[in-house]
Order: structure tokens, then C-alpha cells, then sequence
């Protein structure tokens, strides 16, 4: 079990380009992350992975069908950042209306965490035993750290030398 866990955030580093995509459509949401998209993504995927043409495709489609939701939900996330702004201004606070918004939005956030964990899901389904093996290897590099494995990040790097 807790390696299927291991794996599905694994496959959620490879397949955050997505989310990077979408947030790049609205201003205001990083000047960083435009530029990447899901076909930066899927590149990434296809190259690392040595994904077929069909394998390719199936993702490229996994990718474009979690778009639209993902635009919708974003969407709705910077309006209800929006009121929480306008419901903070200025000083005033009503506790019910900002927890009602902040609940709102907890609820987006989760439900984005279950649909890129579900296209994880989908996209190692689509995958071989080998390309299944290189993935758990790359999540080893950019998957959550837990006893003592490296984090999102890889590897520390090394000591700089000595002179």
C-alpha cells in the first residue's frame, strides 16, 4: 500500500506540468511558471518513461480532458480569493464569512489533489512493467522524502571542492 502511495506522488511530480499549465493561464498566478504546459509535460513523461506514440496520445487526451476542470476550478478559486480580499479589507473581519469562503476553497484544493491523484492513477495504468519500474525510480528522486529518501528536488548536491 504504501508503495502504490509512493508511486502515485511520484507520478504527481512528472504530471504537475499540468497543474503548471493551468495556473499559467491566469494573471497573477507567477510570471515563474509561464512557459510550461502540459505538452512540456508530456514530453518530459515520453522521453524519461520512452512512451509509444499510442502512450503518447492516451496521455496527451488524459491531460486535455483534466484541463477544462482544472480552468473551471481555478477560476473559481481566484474569485473566492477575491471575496476573501474584499472580506478582509480595510480591517473588517466577519468570522462566519471568511470561514465559509476559506471552507469553500479547501474543498477546490481537495478535490484538485483527488483528480491529479486519480490522472496519476490513470497515466501508471497506461504504462509497462519497465516504464512502471523507471517511474518508481524517478519518484524516488522527486517524490516526497520519507525516511530518508530524497525529496522533491533530488539529491542534495555535492560539497563544493576543495581547493
Amino acid at each position: 500500500m504504501k508503495k502504490k502511495i509512493l508511486v502515485f506522488a511520484g507520478i504527481a511530480a512528472l504530471v504537475i506540468g499540468a497543474t503548471v499549465f493551468a495556473l499559467a493561464q491566469h494573471p497573477g498566478m507567477g510570471e515563474k511558471m509561464r512557459g510550461h504546459g502540459p505538452g512540456d509535460m508530456l514530453e518530459h513523461i515520453s522521453r524519461e518513461l520512452n512512451l509509444t506514440d499510442a502512450q503518447k496520445d492516451q496521455v496527451k487526451a488524459l491531460f486535455e480532458a483534466q484541463h477544462a476542470t482544472e480552468e473551471e476550478r481555478h477560476t473559481k478559486l481566484e474569485d473566492l480569493r477575491k471575496q476573501i480580499d474584499a472580506a478582509t479589507a480595510n480591517g473588517q473581519f466577519d468570522e462566519n464569512t471568511v470561514r465559509n469562503l476559506a471552507n469553500q476553497q479547501s474543498q477546490l484544493t481537495a478535490d484538485e489533489m483527488v483528480d491529479h491523484l486519480r490522472l496519476h492513477s490513470k497515466i501508471y495504468a497506461l504504462l509497462t512493467a519497465e516504464q512502471r519500474t523507471k517511474a518508481d525510480q524517478m519518484m524516488k528522486m522527486h517524490g516526497p522524502g520519507e525516511h530518508g529518501e530524497h525529496g522533491h528536488h533530488g539529491p542534495p548536491p555535492p560539497p563544493p571542492p576543495s581547493n
